[in-house]
């Protein structure tokens, strides 16, 4: 049979290599939360693609074995060995983890190391996508230099000194940081933005923790817009107060738009690009001029939309570009292997 037929031409095609050896399984390797549902159907789908995942969630570290040596190339996690080709942090909040002894030195060591040991599982891993984000008035300027109409906002200890900074009669205080706090592993507490009279601003008796004030735009709707890999899926939102999301979701008005408007989605991209993006859930708010934009979460969710309109967009997306990232360092590690 001659060296180049087709049967063994399958010799020289590299799609036909397959890596047997021990302590390579290339796989995406999600770290989050296990009340993290958005990952569900993105693993499904993933899985149904021939891409293999791996999840650290973590509520679950006290009871989770790591090896990782010195250098990188060898990952085995509660004895299954792994290459990760993409990780993924999200809702990877060091609060959730308990040794059961809350409070104590040791629970407080377990979760700066495992703070620790995220970060460099995402170094040695082929592309890291992290929450890293820079605070929201660092945003605001960012989207400032860049065109982009934004709120006037300021962050303060005392709210009632910053009466005077505002024209309009109304103003929003936000958390300066998340809109949750968990004083015990599983308990979140939310603080979510509040509208408030501008008058209504009172003194405490000593400063308070650092908060956003923030004028209030008159708008119709909230604009969602999701910057995944390129693509972008929006969703026009209506709800009667800020904290609907969380504590009554079904009283939701959520709506897909074919596409975000013009000038939001000019925006998205700008400022996806200035942050090095490669996920990101924006938002803006619609009312008679340009769309004014309020922030952007590295890993908003995003199943919540979903669930109300009917479709799946965003999710297909996601699990797009995990799974061409994954197929990218999956040729980089062929291209590299001894």
């Amino acid at each position: 049979m001659s060296e180049s037929s087709p049967f063994l031409a399958q010799l020289d095609d590299p799609e036909r290599v397959f890596d047997a050896r021990p302590g390579t399984d290339p796989c995406v390797l999600l770290l989050s939360r296990a009340c993290d549902t958005d990952l569900e159907p993105v693993v499904r789908l993933l899985a149904g693609a021939g891409v293999r995942t791996a999840r650290l969630n973590a509520e679950e570290l006290a009871a989770t074995s790591l090896t990782v040596t010195a250098d990188g190339r060898a990952v085995r996690l509660n004895g299954r060995p792994l290459a990760p080709t993409v990780t993924w942090i999200r809702h990877f909040a060091p609060s959730a983890v308990t040794d059961g002894c809350p409070g104590t030195a040791r629970t407080a060591f377990l979760r700066d190391s495992w703070q620790a040991a995220a970060g460099q599982l995402a170094e040695l891993s082929g592309t890291a996508i992290r929450p890293d984000r820079p605070g929201v008035l660092a945003q605001l300027r960012l989207a400032r230099r860049h065109g982009v109409a934004v709120p006037r906002t300021v962050l303060t200890t005392d709210p009632h000194l910053v009466r005077d900074a505002f024209d309009g009669p109304r103003v929003v205080v936000k958390a300066a940081h998340h809109h949750f706090v968990e004083p015990a592993p599983g308990r979140l507490y939310g603080i979510f933005p509040t509208v408030l009279d501008r008058a209504a601003l009172a003194g405490g008796p000593r400063p308070g923790p650092p908060v956003l004030v923030q004028e209030y735009v008159e708008h119709r709707a909230e604009l969602r817009v999701y910057f995944v890999a390129g693509r972008l899926h929006a969703y026009e939102v209506g709800k009667a107060d800020p904290a609907v999301p969380w504590t009554a979701p079904e009283r939701l008005d959520v709506r897909a738009l074919p596409a975000p408007p013009p000038e939001a989605a000019a925006a998205t991209r700008t400022l996806a690009a200035a942050l090095d993006l490669r996920y990101g859930a924006f938002d803006f708010l619609l009312g008679a001029g340009a769309p004014v934009f309020l922030e952007v979460n590295p890993d908003g969710d995003w199943r919540w939309a979903e669930r109300r309109t009917g479709g799946t967009p965003v999710t297909a997306a996601v699990a797009a570009m995990l799974a061409a990232l994954h197929h990218q360092a999956v040729r980089e590690l062929r291209e590299h292997a001894p």
